[in-house]
């Protein structure tokens, strides 16, 4: 019989789920923003009681050993005992079929902000009411979006970075500072404008979540083969950078306007 995804999951729930220690399971990614489709992994949250990541990392091997052969077990090194990172990914399925489980213990709190669309937990298991929601502290974000748009004013400043390498002929170096000085501080602010509650999402899921004309506008700008590429994209976006920066203004400057009249 395939091992499908609901299989994964169940033997989750059902086996690993079963122990104590396991307070609450849950699903992110794909499953919670309603995108789910052929070529998505698996995002799972386990959460435990305190002391226990390192027992429900080893549980968890042995119950996907049960369910097949896992030809992937790569844990992500420097992370906290408290927050832990491990990918899995069991032989015959499709090498899409990745199962990334974040292991979480009590000492690492969860609260989910409503306006946040961009994490959505699909509890399998939550025997202690661990997932909890809230609404976003305004002022917070406010603070957190306007750093963000002088990070990324300060990082724009710098493309003359890129500039000279182009002049140079230098194209993996052009590349490079163009990324980071150019098409970087640039999405940083796109994200303020039009996901303000993904603001560090960066482009992930980009091409779902900006409008047509601005995807469109950055497959342009990313799309480089050669230094005159580059020099030519870095003085197109001057007048879209400066927009970017100028809608976002107005968008803080409404939403303080709504926090002061709350």
């Amino acid at each position: 019989m395939p091992i499908t995804r609901e299989t994964i999951i169940n033997e989750i729930v059902s086996d690993f789920g079963s122990e104590d220690y396991v307070l609450a399971i849950w699903l992110e990614g794909s499953d919670g923003t309603q995108s789910l489709d052929e070529h998505s992994d698996i995002d799972l949250v386990c959460y435990t009681q305190e002391g226990f990541v390192k027992d429900a990392i080893t549980r968890l091997d042995a119950s996907l050993n049960r369910v097949g052969q896992v030809d992937i077990a790569y844990e992500q090194s420097g992370r906290p005992d408290n927050n832990r990172f491990k990918v899995y990914h069991l032989q015959g399925t499709s090498d899409a079929l990745l199962l990334d489980v974040t292991f979480q213990s009590e000492s690492y709190p969860v609260s989910f902000i409503k306006e946040d669309q961009s994490v959505v937990p699909v509890v399998l298991i939550d025997k202690a009411g661990i997932i909890k929601y809230r609404n976003a502290d305004r002022e917070s974000q406010i603070s957190q979006w306007r750093a963000q748009l002088k990070e990324a004013q300060g990082m724009y400043s710098q493309r003359s970075r890129a500039v000279k390498y182009t002049k140079r002929g230098l194209f993996l170096e052009s590349l490079i500072y163009y990324q980071k000085y150019v098409l970087q501080p640039l999405v940083e602010v796109l994200r303020i404008v039009h996901t303000p509650y993904q603001a560090d999402c960066f482009l992930v899921h980009a091409s779902r979540d900006f409008p047509a004309k601005v995807v469109l506008e950055l497959e342009s700008l990313y799309g480089v083969r050669t230094v005159q590429d580059i020099s030519e994209r870095i003085q197109l976006t001057e007048d879209m950078f400066r927009q970017a920066v100028v809608e976002a203004e107005l968008m803080l400057e409404q939403f303080c306007i709504s926090q002061h009249d709350q």
